[in-house]
C-alpha cells in the first residue's frame, strides 16, 4: 500500500507477550501490520482496565486486554467497542503451593489476580463458580501482571494464581519443590468452555473518524492468528522472537497443538453471535448489578465482516463468524 497510516495500541499484557497475546506480537514479527499499510506504536500498560482507560484518556487509539474490562466500561457508559477477537480462550493454568494437592484443597485460599474485574478475576471466578466452590470463601488479592504474581507464588505470601502457560510450565519444571499445576489448559478447558479472552477495542468516536486504520488493523489481526493457527513453525517463529520463558520445545509444540485443536485462534477475528451470546450471560451472572450490554451497542461487526470478504472465511470449525 502507498498510503501508510499511524496507530497508537495499548497492550493490557504490559511489555512482554505470552501466547495469550501472540497475535498482536504476530502482527509485527511476520510484518502484517507493515503488509496493510500500518505503522503501530505500542504503550504497555498493566491490564485490560488500565488499557481501555488509556484509549478514553486519548493516550492511544486503540486497546488490546481482556473483553471483560471492556464489556464493563460500556456497562457503565462509556462509548468503547469491540473491533475483533485476537483470541478465543485462554492459555493459562492454575498453579498452586504445593499442599494443595486438589480441588477441594481450594477454600479459603488466597488467588492473586492482576485487578478487579481484569482478565485473570474474569476467568478466576468463572473457575471457583465452576468448582463449586462459593466467591466469599476465596481470599481475593489483587496483586498485578504475571511477575509480582509468580514472585508471590515463589515467596509463599499467595496460595494460587492463573499463570500463562508458558510461564506455569517453566515454574513446574524450576521450582517443582515449590509450586505445581493443579490444572492445566485441558481441565481449565473443560471447566469453562467458553473463556474470556483478548479483543481490541476503541471508542465511538475513533471508529467513526477512522474506519480505514481499523480495516487494516481487523484484516492484519485475522492474519495473525490464521498464521498461527495454520503452521508450527510459524507459531514457533513468532513464539521465540517474544516469549523468552525457557520452556522445552516438545512443550512448546504441546502448546501450539492445544490451541489449534481447540480453536484458540480468532481466525474469522470471533465476532459470532452465538459466541457473544454466551459471553455477555456470562459476563451478567458474574455482574448482575451492571446495565446490560446488547450486542450491536459493543459490536460493530463491519470490520470483521469487511476483511473476510477481502480474505475469506476459514471453514475448519471453529469462529464461525
Amino acid at each position: 500500500m502507498s498510503d501508510r497510516l499511524s496507530i497508537r495500541l495499548a497492550a493490557g499484557s504490559g511489555p512482554t507477550f505470552g501466547v495469550d497475546d501472540l497475535s498482536c506480537a504476530a502482527a509485527t514479527t511476520l510484518g502484517l501490520w507493515a503488509d496493510e499499510g500500518l505503522d503501530v506504536t505500542w504503550t504497555p500498560v498493566h491490564g485490560g482496565v488500565a488499557a481501555i482507560n488509556a484509549v478514553l484518556d486519548d493516550t492511544v487509539d486503540v486497546s488490546y486486554g481482556g473483553l471483560g474490562p471492556l464489556i464493563k466500561s460500556r456497562a457503565e457508559g462509556n462509548p468503547v467497542r469491540a473491533i475483533v477477537s485476537m483470541a478465543r480462550g485462554l492459555a493459562q493454568n492454575l498453579i498452586v503451593q504445593k499442599s494443595i494437592q486438589s480441588t477441594e484443597d481450594l477454600k479459603g485460599v488466597s488467588w492473586a489476580l492482576d485487578g478487579t474485574n481484569a482478565l485473570s478475576h474474569h476467568m478466576a471466578r468463572l473457575t471457583v463458580r465452576a468448582l463449586g466452590i462459593d466467591e466469599a470463601d476465596i481470599d481475593w488479592q489483587v496483586v498485578g501482571p504475571p511477575p509480582q504474581r509468580i514472585e508471590r507464588l515463589l515467596n509463599g505470601s499467595i496460595d494460587v494464581s492463573l499463570i500463562r502457560v508458558e510461564e506455569a510450565i517453566s515454574l513446574s519444571i524450576e521450582e517443582a519443590d515449590k509450586v505445581h499445576n493443579l490444572l492445566g489448559f485441558a481441565q481449565l478447558k473443560e471447566l469453562v468452555p467458553t473463556q474470556p479472552h483478548g479483543v481490541l477495542g476503541t471508542t465511538e468516536a475513533y471508529e467513526a473518524a477512522h474506519p480505514e486504520e481499523l480495516a487494516r488493523l481487523s484484516r492484519s489481526m485475522i492474519r495473525a492468528s490464521r498464521a498461527l493457527h495454520d503452521s508450527y513453525e510459524t507459531f514457533r517463529k513468532v513464539y521465540d522472537a517474544n516469549v523468552t520463558v525457557p520452556v522445552p520445545d516438545d512443550q512448546i509444540k504441546q502448546i501450539w497443538q492445544q490451541e489449534h485443536d481447540s480453536g484458540g485462534f480468532a481466525v474469522n477475528g470471533e465476532m459470532s453471535d452465538v459466541h457473544w451470546t454466551r459471553q455477555l450471560e456470562l459476563y451478567r451472572e458474574l455482574y448482575p448489578d451492571l446495565r446490560h450490554v446488547s450486542q450491536d451497542e459493543i459490536l460493530p461487526r463491519t470490520f470483521v465482516a469487511d476483511a473476510l470478504k477481502a480474505l475469506g472465511r476459514n471453514d475448519e470449525g471453529f469462529d464461525k463468524t
